[in-house]
């Protein structure tokens, strides 16, 4: 009994073909991502959403920083009155200016 088609006409032939690259590193080029546009809601809510999570992250600071103890903080030069200037974004703002 004979097969009309044989097993390599039905093997893959990608790899064997020119034009074939295995992964990205070894491609000629790299394919253009088109650039997403975001809806009007995205675009109002991106500001809002931006300074909630900074404030979420000023929050945990002064929870880990207020969890320490008096000793740990002088070893960083803290004490506990000056946490909640610590994570204030005015006095970061004058820190960097005046750094």
């Amino acid at each position: 009994m004979s097969a009309p088609i044989s097993k390599s006409d039905l093997a893959f032939s990608l790899p064997t073909s020119l034009s074939y690259h295995s992964t990205w590193d070894d491609a000629d080029y790299e394919p253009a991502q088109p650039q997403r546009r975001h809806g009007l809601f995205a675009r109002l809510a991106a500001p809002i959403v931006a300074r909630v999570q900074a404030w979420s992250v000023r929050e945990r600071a002064v929870s880990e920083l207020c969890a320490m103890s008096d000793r740990d903080l002088a070893d960083i030069g803290l004490t506990r009155s000056d946490i909640p200037r610590v994570s204030d974004p005015d006095f970061i703002a004058d820190r960097a200016a005046a750094a």
